[in-house]
Formats: structure tokens, sequence, C-alpha cells
């Protein structure tokens, strides 16, 4: 009995408002899915975790650091010191510099040997050693007198400019002037990466030390 007045309710409402039945499941299909997503589990605001919450300053902080350097340790390198002031002060050149290319090179190992033949604390290649009048490349005052020359002779063709300089010692003059600038080989771009890194590091080591003096 309540079911056919119930019908005739409808049946009359659909008569005056053809579009009522579509209203009404509309209705019900979105409380339907208001109740469901209430229950699901995990429904609410969405948090970070703790451990993501600081992931930008992070990543910030790693990507403003170009390359991660270890300079030896200074009871390796201070001996060789006075070695790297006579020459700085006799060529011109930035001590820091010349510091900065003896730890790329060699690490301060004044007996290393690369595979290509490059000897001594600067890697002083057989030719350039020869030319450069380095009678002894495994004399650590010869080696690095004969490198620093050859770094103010490479500063003074690139206009001073150190990372030109550094490409060249690297990959020679002839390639850094044929591509007019620093080489698209990767192991140039690493080292004159790297070898700026120590450059940068040894000239605030060296400006703390002078404001402790």
């Amino acid at each position: 009995m309540e079911e056919s007045s119930t019908s005739s309710l409808f049946s009359g409402l659909d008569a005056r408002h053809p579009y009522f039945r579509i209203i009404c499941l509309l209705f019900v299909f979105s409380l339907i899915l208001f109740f469901n997503a209430r229950s699901a589990p995990g429904a609410g605001p969405e948090k970070a975790p703790p451990s993501e919450a600081y992931a930008t300053p992070q990543l910030l902080t790693v990507a403003s650091v170009d390359i991660d350097i270890t300079p030896v340790h200074k009871n390796k390198s201070d001996r060789f010191n006075p070695m790297i002031s006579k020459a700085a002060d006799r060529h011109q050149v930035d001590p820091a510099l010349i510091k900065a290319v003896i730890m790329a090179e060699s690490g301060y190992n004044p007996t290393a040997v690369s595979t290509q033949g490059a000897k001594g604390l600067m890697q002083l290649m057989p030719k350039t050693a020869l030319s450069l009048g380095v009678k002894d490349v495994f004399n650590p005052a010869h080696n690095i007198n004969g490198g620093v020359k050859y770094l103010r002779k490479l500063l003074d063709t690139f206009d001073e400019n150190i990372k030109l300089a550094l490409a060249a010692y690297n990959a020679g003059s002839s390639r850094v002037k044929r591509y007019g600038g620093i080489p698209p080989i990767k192991a140039t771009r690493h080292y004159v990466k790297m070898a700026f890194a120590y450059y940068q590091h040894y000239k605030a080591q060296m400006a703390e030390h002078k404001e402790a003096v």
C-alpha cells in the first residue's frame, strides 16, 4: 500500500518536473561519494613525512657545493711551502693557485708518475720539462719552479683567466684556443672544477692565516 502511494507521488512529481529524478539520483550519488571519501584510510590533509620536510634546503645546500675536495694534511704539504713561495715570487703567480695545481695534479706526491708519463709534484711531461729547463723532475724545487714557470706562461696567454689557464695546463693551449674556452672534454672540465675549488680553499686558508698573524 505504501509502495503504491510513494510510486504515485514520484509519478506526479515526474510529470511536473521532468528532471526531478535525475537531480535525486545525482544527490544520492554525491552522498555515497562523500561518505566513502571520509571513511577511506589516509583521508584528510596530506602531510609530508619528517624526512621530506627538509628536502628543499638540503638539496640547495648540496647544489651550492660544486665539487667535493679533500686537501692533504698540512704536515704533508707544508714542507714544500718555501719552494712554492720562492717560485711564486719569481714568476708572479698566486701561491694559492700553485698549491691548487700541485694538489690536483699529484696530491703532493713528489714521485708521482701518470699513465701518460707526467712526473713529479706538478706532473710535467718530459718534453714540457725539457723546454722549461727542468733538470730533475723528481726534485721538488726543480719541478715546482718549472711548473710555475709554465703556469705563468699560460696565465699570460689567456689574459690572467685562471680557469682557462687550468684547462690549458690539463689539455694543452691549442685545445683551449680551438674551442675558445674550456674544451668539452669531461676529464678536463672535472679537472678545472677540482683545481679551482682547491684554489679557493687555499686562498681562504692563506687569508685566515694572515688575519691570525
